[in-house]
């Protein structure tokens, strides 16, 4: 399979999930307008702070490597 082919077919399934979360979570009662904003804030508040940070020492190492 082509990368290209690959990379569609993640982001159908990434977007198929959250089609069928959205859909899905009325049923427990669980508001769907509020659990996209809270996603995002702890997404930027607790994940992408390491992912920066990983990539910062990468980017340090790969500096002093040189």
């Amino acid at each position: 399979m082509k990368s290209t082919n690959k990379l569609n077919y993640t982001f159908l399934v990434i977007i198929l999930i959250i089609a069928i979360n959205y859909l899905l979570l009325p049923i427990f009662n669980i508001n769907t307008f509020g659990f996209f904003p809270r996603l995002v804030h702890i997404a930027t508040t607790y994940i992408l702070p390491w992912i920066f940070l990983y990539w910062l020492i990468r980017l340090v190492k790969a500096i002093e490597s040189k």
